[in-house]
């Protein structure tokens, strides 16, 4: 019997149901489920489903998918819909290639090396740290690698653009997920009141924030809750394009911890040989990273229009569809992961991810803080 996954086409057949029911539940969210959240109010506090617990259709997704394993479907996906989950995997790698009319190469030379030599420096300790705490507990090699990439760029995003290029489950994607959402929600209510009792600028605000909070949303709530007005030089400015600047490096990151990841891998044969890096970068490097960097080439060059940049013209009518397709795309991806979330592997696993993350996460918004304290003359505003 051939080991070989059938096509894309000779699986879709089989596929509708699960990917109706995906699509169908992301609909509910977006046109139903979050206009509710928008306008409801919990003891008299408004909003406090998307205000204080920060609720979205992407947590929602996850969410809904997990539901339906561990609880409407009793622990296993039936047949009926299990393809149709496994192909929503197609889904998030398509997602993350149209990431890439988010960002311009412009955008980067603005922020000057300083700010390019910060951020990529946050990016490389971290990885580097994740990768030695990883191996000091003893973690699942997969689930280190997705938490080399999610604390060390932009948190879900990272996660997930990393899972398919290193063999990572569900449930190491859900782990990374959890550690960062979970430290996020706590920086984000500290950071603003930690900027105004030290005094700092906007722009140092914005640089600590931008490279110190594990993810994007994250970073957009913070800045705003230090200063709400949204205006050239302002936090939510400044933090965004720092931000933007570490998800930029999200394939460089894929990459270095894909060969990680192979590098140290025992081939399934019992000669316990390991590939050479030749063989790495042919077989397993993940294309969907090519198709991002291109992505990234042509918007550069004005493909699509202006990107939308603060403080630059608005975002053309072809930028905004793209990145509404996005959100969509993301949305049927993300539903998809959900339903490959195994409860009982989560508790398998222990609380060592979580304890990593603390740990790593701490470090780097302590030492962002610091570090932006100490060059805050050498900063630059766009």
């Amino acid at each position: 019997m051939s080991s070989e996954s059938p096509g894309f086409f000779r699986q879709l057949p089989s596929a509708l149901p699960g990917l109706a029911l995906i699509i169908i539940t992301m609909v509910v969210i977006r046109l139903w489920v979050e206009p509710w959240m928008a306008h409801t109010k919990v003891f008299g506090m408004e909003k406090p489903l998307t205000d204080a617990f920060h609720l979205n259709y992407i947590l929602l997704g996850i969410l809904c998918g997990l539901l339906y394993r561990n609880v409407i479907f009793g622990g296993k996906m039936p047949e009926i819909f299990s393809n149709g989950f496994k192909l929503s995997r197609l889904m998030i790698k398509a997602g993350i290639i149209m990431l890439g009319s988010l960002y311009t190469f412009s955008a980067i030379v603005q922020l000057g090396s300083m700010a390019i030599f910060l951020i990529g420096g946050f990016v490389i300790m971290t990885i580097i740290m994740v990768l030695w705490l990883g191996k000091l507990f003893g973690l699942d090699r997969s689930m280190t690698a997705v938490l080399a990439n999610a604390l060390s760029i932009c948190g879900v995003s990272a996660a997930v653009a990393t899972a398919p290029a290193v063999e990572a489950k569900a449930s190491h994607v859900a782990y990374a997920i959890a550690t960062i959402l979970g430290f996020g929600i706590l920086t984000m209510f500290i950071s603003p009141f930690i900027g105004h009792v030290l005094g700092l600028t906007d722009l140092q605000y914005g640089a600590w924030i931008g490279t110190g909070i594990l993810n994007s949303g994250q970073v957009l709530a913070a800045a705003l809750a230090f200063n709400p007005n949204v205006a050239p030089g302002t936090a939510v400015s400044i933090a965004e394009i720092w931000n933007i600047m570490r998800v930029i490096s999200i394939p460089f990151a894929v990459f270095a911890v894909t060969v990680w990841y192979w590098a140290g891998k025992d081939e399934a044969d019992s000669t316990g040989k390991k590939k050479g890096l030749g063989t790495l970068l042919a077989e397993k490097f993940p294309v969907f990273v090519i198709g991002f960097m291109v992505m990234v080439f042509f918007t550069s060059m004005g493909a699509f229009g202006d990107v939308g940049i603060k403080g630059g013209p608005p975002a053309s009518e072809t930028i905004k569809t793209l990145r509404l397709v996005m959100q969509w795309v993301f949305g049927f991806g993300l539903v998809g992961l959900g339903g490959f979330i195994d409860i009982k592997e989560l508790r398998q696993a222990g609380g060592t991810p979580l304890k990593l993350g603390i740990i790593v996460g701490i470090t780097k918004y302590v030492l962002a803080l610091v570090v932006v304290l100490l060059l805050k003359d050498y900063l630059v505003s766009i």
